[in-house]
């Protein structure tokens, strides 16, 4: 295409320019848009970047406020750090039930001493268990720690030419007795129930098979019937024993077990 420069007019001239120009104006709007929409997504993103940053900021002190409160709970326990818990029941790996007495595991059998001073910590937790009056309950001496027992005093001997001569004290009329009441509640509770179940099972088929109940190391309950041991009463293949078994759990439950 050629263009005749003769031709062509001042009029046509002018039109080129301002189409130039118009076209020049909207090349420039359109950058100055793009600009402003370049601008307005770099502040929301600031904006964004911003407001997490405070949300951050805020679940940082929230983290931290529960720490602190935490803290203070744990600052205010009523057992002094170090100081061993009275009574403790936890699992081990194999969610087995471990229990501990004045910081040691209580591994049967007991000692004597060992025997009086769970019945001691035990018979705290009656009236909760009998539905007593609690806040009225005056507690006795268990919940204190286990006393050192008194250094033993130095007797001077005496003289072997001297015959001790016995005397009995108590005659056998004036000796005390013990309620059977008191004495079953002494008991553990899978003592408990094997003295149920022994009245249950006498003069029947089940008697002579020796069947009776007893607790595990862990304080769980575990069957013998003569000389065979079953960890669970679901390991018993008996049907018959099974069910005697949970009847006189059931009773024992009933009479003995408040609000069962």
């Amino acid at each position: 295409m050629q263009i005749n420069f003769a031709t062509v007019t001042i009029p046509t001239l002018m039109l080129w320019g301002l189409g130039f120009l118009v076209f020049l104006i909207g090349g420039l709007l359109g950058y100055f848009n793009m600009a402003i929409d370049a601008r307005k997504k770099a502040d929301s993103a600031d904006l964004k970047v911003e407001n997490a940053r405070e949300e951050a900021r805020r679940k940082f002190a929230e983290a931290e406020k529960i720490l602190k409160e935490a803290q203070a709970l744990k600052d205010q326990a009523p057992q002094a750090a170090g100081e061993p818990a009275l009574l403790k029941l936890t699992n081990d790996e194999n969610f087995r039930a471990q229990i501990e007495m004045d910081g040691k595991p209580l591994v049967a059998p007991l000692t004597p001493e060992r025997r009086k001073r769970l019945l001691e910590l035990i018979n705290q937790f009656r009236p909760w268990i009998e539905g007593g009056d609690v806040s009225s309950q005056t507690f006795s001496s268990a919940f204190a720690a286990p006393q050192t027992p008194p250094e033993a005093v130095s007797v001077p001997e005496l003289d072997s030419t001297l015959k001790p001569v016995p005397v009995n004290l108590i005659s056998p009329a004036q000796k005390p007795k013990t309620d059977p009441e008191t004495e079953f509640k002494l008991l553990s509770m899978v003592k408990q129930i094997d003295v149920v179940l022994q009245k249950r099972i006498a003069g029947t088929a089940l008697e002579p098979l020796g069947i009776r109940l007893q607790d595990t190391i862990h304080g769980g309950i575990e069957v013998m019937i003569g000389s065979k041991k079953f960890e669970t009463i679901d390991d018993v293949p008996d049907a018959n024993i099974k069910s005697a078994i949970r009847a006189a759990i059931a009773e024992w439950e009933q009479k003995y077990v408040p609000g069962a």
